[in-house]
């Protein structure tokens, strides 16, 4: 290229001397008139090209480029502006929807959420929910159909939302096997107990799992299950049993990093409030299996051995039902929690 260069740079040197094609000698001036045409040729189409990189782009690019800026730099409300234009230019864009049901939901918009992500959904499922149309578990369409869940959810559409959670926790396990979980609890709340506890029991294992799957056995009368389940509870987030209880407690958890942690806790009870509140009684279940002598010494235990064992493989090595087992043996705690039970029943 730089030889290139310098030799356009030598013909521009001679051609400034040049007055006209009559400076050249007759043969050679058909190839001077032919070379310089070609040279002009190619010389518009470079400056025009350059013209063209240097122009904004329009249309369905310059939506999407705004947008994404705004929302990069935390500019919900005027990311929302842009989108609403560009769907009035493009009604049926899947991915100018998807954006938008997004940034409603950050503003806490609910409602238009739930409608945004219902026409994007439309948009890629017209004759309704179909795998075929989908393309692996990353596919952003799938985000759709989990936003309009959740919204649908939170707003109270429960035959909806279950309708969705169950659709992406069958079909979609690796990225949205938590689906199951709220499908759990949406069967949970509408008193459909067995189902509550099938699709819990499908989901693995972690605090939240295990203190509802808890409350469901003890609501379906599975009284030795439901101990069981509470002991592995209270060993995984011991704070979370503490605030059911309406406690304060400096007491050391068993689990580390953030599942075991008072964060985690908060963030449970303020989510399901609603579903232990509307079983008043199992909380005298929780407290009975909580203060017995012998749960308390296994937690004490498990509270060491966890110290013991985190030092040795660091916080966060260890998913939690793997942490669990490694801090209780499966048939002392099957035999703590029958002996408590039949206490319980006395």
């Amino acid at each position: 290229m730089k030889v290139l260069l310098e030799l356009l740079g030598d013909a521009g040197q001679v051609l400034s001397g040049v007055d006209g094609l009559n400076d050249f000698r007759p043969e050679s001036r058909d190839r001077v008139r032919k070379l310089l045409k070609q040279l002009q040729i190619e010389a518009d189409r470079i400056l025009a090209s350059e013209a063209a990189a240097m122009e904004i782009p329009e249309g369905r690019e310059i939506f999407f480029q705004r947008a994404l800026e705004a929302i990069s730099h935390g500019e919900h409300q005027i990311a929302r502006g842009i989108l609403e234009d560009a769907i009035m230019e493009f009604p049926e864009d899947f991915e100018f929807l998807n954006y938008l049901g997004l940034v409603c939901w950050e503003q806490g918009d609910l409602e238009s959420a739930g409608r945004t992500y219902h026409r994007a959904v439309q948009v890629v499922f017209p004759d309704g929910l179909d795998t075929d149309c989908v393309d692996g578990d990353d596919d952003p369409v799938l985000r759709a159909v989990e936003g309009r869940a959740l919204a649908s959810y939170r707003l109270g559409n429960l035959d909806l939302a279950v309708k969705y959670f169950e659709w992406l926790g069958d079909n979609f396990e690796q990225e949205y096997v938590g689906c199951r979980y709220l499908a759990g609890e949406i069967h949970h709340l509408r008193g459909d107990i067995e189902e509550a506890i099938r699709w819990y029991e499908r989901v693995p294992v972690e605090p939240a799992v295990l203190y509802n799957l808890g409350l469901a056995r003890y609501e379906n009368n599975e009284l030795d299950q439901a101990c069981y389940t509470l002991i592995r509870a209270f060993v995984a987030n011991i704070h979370i049993a503490t605030s059911l209880l309406g406690r304060y407690s400096t007491q050391k958890g068993c689990t580390p990093g953030y599942l075991g942690s008072r964060a985690y806790a908060a963030e449970f009870v303020d989510a399901c409030r609603r579903l232990w509140h509307a079983a008043p009684a199992s909380l005298h279940f929780v407290e009975c299996c909580f203060d017995h002598g012998a749960v308390r010494t296994h937690l004490d235990r498990c509270s060491e051995q966890g110290g013991a064992r985190l030092l040795q493989t660091g916080d966060g090595m260890m998913k939690c039902s793997g942490w669990l087992d490694q801090l209780q043996d499966e048939s002392t705690l099957r035999d703590l929690s029958q002996r408590l039970v039949r206490r319980i029943r006395m």
